[in-house]
Parts: C-alpha cells; sequence; structure tokens
C-alpha cells in the first residue's frame, strides 16, 4: 500500500476532478452553502505509478485511472470536499484522505508527472474557451528525462510553434488555422530531429493540450510519446501521436550517353511518369528508408538494365547514376553531405562519368589545379570554394592539354553543386563530351 502515498495535497485536488457529474450535485453537508461550481480534471502521466481509485465524500467517484489517462472535467460545488485515495479495487485503508477546498468559477488541469519516487503535480489553468475561425492549442512537457524541446512545423528547421520548452513547462494556448499539421520535435534551439509525427488534421473551434511524456530511456516499458488530450468538454478524449515513417532521399540521373530513356521502379512501382533522358536528373525523391529495390528500365518495357538492392538510412539524401556505355551499364551511388556551407562559400563535388575518357585535372585557366587526377566512376567530397565566377578547364591529368573549357561557371553562396563529365571523347550531338551541374539544394 505504501507504494500509493505519493499524492501531495494538491494533486489530491486533482484527484477530486474524478468524481462524476453526479458527485458535483451532492450535499456539502451543510458547512458550504454556495452553489457556485469549479471545473477541474486531472491526467496522469507519472510512468511507472500504479492505477488509483477515489472516493469523494465516501463514494467510489473513479476506479482504475491509469497512467496517460485523463478524469475528464468535473463540475463540483465550491467548498470543502472528503477525498480518499485507495488501492484500485479496495475502500479501505485509506493510504491519504483530506478535506479539500474547492475554489469556485475556474477550471484547472492538475498532471502527476515524474517517476514514482518523485512524483509531483503540475498544475494550468484552462483559457479553453473555443475560437470560432481557430484552433488553441498548448504543450506540455512531462517526460522527466527528455532536455528542453522545440516543437516545429515540417522538419527540424521548420518554424516553431512551441520553443524551449522544459520538463514540467506549461505553455500558454496559441491560436492556428485549421488544417494537417506536421509536427516535429526538436532540442530546444537545434534542427536535429528527435521525432518526426505523421500528419494529424485540427478544425475551428477545437482545444488541445499537446503532452510529451514517458522516457528516452530504451530499457524501461515507458517509450517517449506524445498525446494530445481534447481540452473541449468533456475533457477525457485524446489521440496519440504517430511517428512518421522514416522517409530518405534519392535523386537518379542518367549519365549513359548512349543509353534510351529509361523508367525507374522502386520496389516494383514505377515512379517517373515520362522517360529520364540523358544527362536529366530527377531531383530528390522521397522513399521509405530502409532496404529499396531500384530498377532501370529501358522506358516503356520491361528489360531492366540495372537492378539494385541498397540501404537507404532516414533523414540522409543519395544520387544514383546511371554510367557507362548502354552495354556495360551500372549505378554507383554516392552519399550527399548537404550540411549548408560557411557564408561566402559553396560546396562542389566532381564526378568524372566520360566513359572512354583519361583521368583529368579540373584547373583554373592558369594551370592551377582545383581537383585532380579523377578517373572515370572516381569522385570528389563536396569541397568548399568561395562564391563567385569561375572558367574551368578540363586537363589531362599531368598535362596541359585541354580536353573541356567550362568558362563562366557561377557558384552562388551557400549553394551546393555537384558537377560530373558527360559523354564521350570525340562524340558528338547530345553524345559530346561535356560537363552537367547539378544544384543539389
Amino acid at each position: 500500500m505504501s507504494s500509493i502515498k505519493f499524492f501531495s495535497g494538491l494533486l489530491l485536488m486533482a484527484l477530486v476532478s474524478f468524481a462524476a457529474l453526479s458527485c458535483s450535485d451532492d450535499d456539502d453537508n451543510g458547512t458550504n452553502p454556495t452553489t457556485d461550481k469549479s471545473k477541474v480534471r486531472a491526467i496522469h502521466t507519472s510512468y511507472d505509478a500504479p492505477a488509483v481509485d477515489i472516493l469523494v465524500d465516501g463514494a467510489v467517484a473513479v476506479n482504475g485511472l491509469e497512467y496517460g489517462e485523463s478524469s475528464g472535467y468535473a463540475e463540483l460545488n465550491a467548498g470543502t470536499r472528503n477525498v480518499k485515495v485507495t488501492a484500485t479495487g479496495t475502500t479501505t485503508p485509506a493510504v491519504i484522505e483530506a478535506n479539500l477546498p474547492v475554489e469556485a468559477n475556474k477550471e484547472y488541469t492538475v498532471i502527476a508527472v515524474n517517476a514514482l519516487a518523485a512524483i509531483e503535480a503540475i498544475v494550468a489553468e484552462d483559457a479553453r474557451t473555443p475560437v470560432a475561425n481557430k484552433v488553441k492549442i498548448r504543450m506540455v512537457h512531462a517526460s522527466p528525462d527528455a532536455p528542453a524541446v522545440d516543437v516545429k512545423l515540417n522538419s527540424g528547421s521548420g518554424p516553431a510553434v512551441f520553443s524551449n520548452v522544459a520538463f514540467k513547462g506549461i505553455t500558454d494556448y496559441v491560436e492556428v488555422d485549421a488544417g494537417a499539421y506536421t509536427f516535429v520535435v526538436t532540442p530546444a534551439g537545434s534542427t536535429t530531429e528527435v521525432v518526426k509525427f505523421s500528419p494529424v488534421s485540427v478544425s475551428n473551434g477545437q482545444v488541445f493540450s499537446v503532452v510529451a511524456h514517458g522516457t528516452l530511456d530504451a530499457n524501461d516499458l515507458y517509450p517517449f510519446a506524445v498525446r494530445v488530450f481534447v481540452d473541449n468538454d468533456p475533457g477525457n478524449a485524446f489521440v496519440d501521436l504517430t511517428p512518421a515513417t522514416p522517409m530518405s532521399n534519392v535523386m537518379v540521373v542518367h549519365a549513359s550517353p548512349d543509353a534510351p530513356g529509361v523508367d525507374l521502379l522502386l520496389d516494383g512501382a514505377k515512379v517517373n511518369t515520362t522517360p529520364l533522358e540523358f544527362p536529366n536528373n530527377t531531383g530528390y525523391l522521397q522513399v521509405d528508408a530502409g532496404d529499396r529495390n531500384v530498377k532501370v528500365n529501358v522506358a516503356g518495357t520491361a528489360s531492366t538494365v540495372i537492378d539494385a538492392t541498397l540501404n537507404y538510412a532516414a533523414d540522409q539524401y543519395y544520387t544514383v547514376f546511371a554510367v557507362d556505355s548502354v552495354s556495360n551499364i551500372s549505378a554507383i551511388r554516392l552519399d550527399d553531405d548537404l550540411a549548408a556551407p560557411a557564408p561566402g562559400n559553396a560546396h562542389v563535388r566532381f564526378v568524372h562519368l566520360s566513359p572512354n575518357a583519361p583521368a583529368v585535372d579540373i584547373t583554373l585557366t592558369s594551370g592551377t589545379v582545383v581537383i585532380g587526377n579523377k578517373a572515370f566512376k572516381e569522385f570528389t567530397p563536396f569541397t568548399p570554394l568561395p562564391a563567385g565566377s569561375y572558367d574551368l578547364q578540363v586537363r589531362l591529368t599531368g598535362s596541359s592539354t585541354v580536353v573541356l573549357d567550362l568558362p563562366g561557371i557561377a557558384l552562388q553562396d551557400g549553394k551546393i553543386y555537384t558537377v560530373f563529365a558527360k559523354g564521350f571523347v570525340g562524340g558528338t550531338g547530345s553524345q559530346a563530351l561535356g560537363a552537367e551541374i547539378i544544384i543539389n539544394n
């Protein structure tokens, strides 16, 4: 029985809210003649605390209130009420008994937080009157080992809805437009995504408390989660936000000079509506993270020229190049580090994808080597260069022989580029030796 002796007088006041409406119609036992009312509810987020029963003025009002539940709002007569807390399924002995005052004409949510050994209550006054053309939402941080957090829209770098909310913090309500929202939790001041949730839709006139609860400890049975309680009456409904399916980002580049247009199939499903032609790319496509099968088919046929199953990590970026002449076509995949360049810089990566070209240097017109000695299928990491305009040349490695001029290459501040050598030495038309530039961000 001692395991339930964690409720303070304040939390007992919350537990009065577990009373059904019938309790609010009981006598005040002659001690409090006022008929003014108050509304109170409690939410149980003390993750390892047991369920409890609540007796109000001698009657069992609620039994078995579990972790993660809300009592809903109960209307109570103002005055002093006798409250007992017992182990679930018993009426005696009372592990706690108190006569508690209930203040009139106010509405409250009292939240039990922290582990059983350190349980305490936090209290919010509920300004929950609906707004006809808006949605009201607030956040409660009830996860004891989680740091202060921001809640953002769409991504870790998106706009913040709530900022720097620490454990036991309760924000004011904010008003937002109705619609579908993708919420992302990050450490306060960071763009690193702790969890990204699937979109949730909200409607005008609704009022919500978004409660982060559980722990970050992978060894317990109470994982970090976010539960959205509906603050409109009766106040006990909720929906759990579900983590979004982890996504990865993949760009496919047609870099095989003599190959026809192609179709792209992801796990057997075609993803492009028109053939992808040399030397074009798809831009980044979002795919489910994990092992994904990518096929490249000759457009409009079932003839597969590339078939590769690779792992794509969540929130990462990749480029897959279809390379070489059509008779030897294959795929290479590069990891794309899209970390922002330092102010005043761009990032540039070079990939040698001309099948019959020898190893080359990329130089300034003065002969200064910018990128040295790259053979077919070799590549550089993204390399910082000062933003500006460059006249570049492609030279046979270690020589002054220029095989391709690249005048007026403009590198913008903050941009990230992939430059790849394309075509054949001696090729004509679209298959001529050249360079293609992709802006990765």
